[in-house]
């Protein structure tokens, strides 16, 4: 016997009209169900169901012809799902439409706020999640940054900047100075100035700014951080006779394809945070991704520089991971001065450092503190948003893994060199951990060492059946969890073997601690 659901959902407008609205969860009769009905549940605000019309309805394989008759008779009875005109995740296939589900369950889980999708001109997903209202404007923290780059190419195109000339040409502070007066504006676009970039979250004006102490020559070294931004409001400033940048920003950006900002943080009530103070709904931020894929067209009408992806996705030596105010999916050496800030994924034994090993090269991304994301994919023709709240196990690679090819990400370790330096830190981390719950001896932690490396390297390997859920079966979750319990028990036992008797009892109370810790975060995010 097989099952089949048909759950039909109406709402009542009590001023003009009634419409009922039919959302059917097996789509194995009809192929363009589940998209239409997907669309249907989220366009109407359904706010009630109806009694007696969510019941499951069971039917012998034998009846699959009564059961497409009933759900026929269905339709014609709520004819409110006819009336209303097909979305365009309607003709988007199955396995696209599955891609994006996987995408937007990885992504509410994750503390989820908001996920837009938009692609080949049409918005093709559309959730908020988590008590989240889609039209409140949303924080960017350092989402914000890309509009600075695209601020500077317009400026560019309107003749009064010049990508390549010294800001000290502008900021006559600066000209004493050999060498701030060297700092051209496409070096602190590029976060490659040598200033001190500050501290994440605490811009300074523009005046402390400006004062800030060099720490490397210009060019040589990337340091991500606001007082480059802050800079360069400066210096935009005094290109506009004194008019505030937001001016420039609110004429040249986002007017012309019809962004309101939902609100600017200002530092100490006076400059504006030009490094992460910006919110925008879902919507408007999508239509700047949007802006940026039709190299500045808007409505036929040029409303930026041809060029703008070029100019925006060129790396330096110095930041081959950041273009102009965006991040690249490129690889990256850990040990490069600019890895630590880097919103992206770390394996320890997959790639170094890319957004996404496998996807496109033409992926970029600008990404803010919790995790804010706008993802724009040229080659896909798709512009994505994703706003977020703290958790610290979003992975950038196994979201877009789940959102372009659908499936749970796995480092492919083929060719590349393993991050041997990011494995040893995580392993020093927890002998230190283990010294100071148990006390060890210098034999003791050689020891250990090995027996907690691998142990590092095995659950890397295994890249957590939590974080997988929403794309795994049943079966081979319940798999991963088993292999990943016999990791934990193999290991616990290696290192009891090499302590004392009281060493053990500090070891199983401190394991006893750190599993109350784990079940307590687990139960928070969920």
């Amino acid at each position: 016997m097989r099952r089949r659901e048909l759950s039909a959902i109406c709402t009542t407008e009590k001023e003009d009209q009634r419409l009922a609205e039919c959302a059917f969860r097996d789509g194995s009769f009809l192929p363009s169900w589940p998209a239409t009905l997907a669309t249907h549940g989220r366009s109407c605000g359904h706010s009630r169901r109806i009694p007696g019309l969510h019941t499951p309805l069971i039917f012998p394989r034998h009846r699959t012809a009564m059961a497409r008759l009933l759900l026929v008779f269905a339709l014609l009875v709520f004819s409110g799902c006819s009336s209303q005109s097909p979305s365009a995740s309607d003709n988007l296939p199955r396995d696209t439409l599955e891609r994006f589900e996987m995408a937007a369950a990885y992504a509410k889980v994750h503390a989820g706020d908001a996920l837009v999708v938009w692609k080949e001109g049409d918005i093709v997903l559309e959730r908020a999640q988590n008590g989240y209202d889609l039209d409140d404007p949303h924080y960017l923290a350092s989402g914000t940054k890309s509009f600075a780059g695209v601020a500077a190419l317009a400026a560019v195109a309107d003749g009064f900047l010049s990508l390549d000339e010294r800001v000290g040409e502008t900021i006559s502070a600066w000209q004493d100075d050999p060498k701030k007066s060297e700092i051209t504006v496409r070096q602190l676009l590029h976060l490659t100035s040598g200033l001190d970039p500050g501290e994440a979250g605490g811009a300074p004006t523009f005046d402390k700014a400006l004062r800030a102490p060099m720490l490397d020559a210009p060019g040589t070294t990337f340091r991500y951080g606001p007082t480059a931004f802050q800079v360069f409001g400066a210096l935009l400033q005094r290109k506009l006779d004194g008019e505030d940048p937001l001016h420039y920003y609110e004429r040249r950006l986002f007017e012309p394809i019809g962004v309101e900002v939902g609100g600017w943080a200002r530092v100490d009530g006076e400059d504006p945070q030009l490094a992460g103070g910006a919110r925008l709904t879902a919507r408007d931020w999508l239509r700047f991704g949007r802006l940026l894929l039709s190299e500045g067209r808007w409505n036929g009408e040029q409303v930026l520089p041809a060029g703008l992806l070029d100019a925006l996705m060129a790396p330096t030596p110095a930041s081959p991971g950041y273009g102009l105010t965006v991040w690249l999916n490129a690889a990256v050496r850990p040990e490069a001065p600019f890895f630590e800030h880097a919103p992206r994924t770390l394996q320890p034994d997959g790639p170094d450092g890319m957004i996404y090993d496998e996807g496109p090269s033409d992926l970029f991304m600008a990404a803010g503190l919790f995790n804010q994301r706008l993802y724009v994919v040229p080659s896909r023709e798709m512009v994505v948003v994703r706003f977020g709240r703290a958790d610290a196990a979003w992975n950038d690679a196994e979201f877009l893994a789940r959102l372009l090819d659908g499936r749970a990400y796995e480092a492919s370790t083929q060719g590349r060199r393993p991050l041997d330096k990011r494995v040893e830190l995580i392993t020093t981390v927890h002998l230190r951990q283990l010294d100071a719950a148990v006390g060890l001896t210098e034999a003791q932690e050689r020891a250990l060492h090995p027996i907690v490396e691998k142990q590092i390297r095995g659950l890397a390997k295994m890249r957590g059946a939590r974080e997988q859920s929403d794309s795994l079966r049943r079966q081979e979750r319940r798999r991963r969890l088993r292999t990943l319990r016999r990791l934990r028990r193999r290991t616990d036992r290696a290192i009891e073997a090499e302590l004392t008797a009281e060493q053990v009892d500090a070891y199983r109370s401190f394991r006893h601690e750190q599993r109350d810790r784990w079940h307590k975060a687990w139960r928070e995010q969920r």
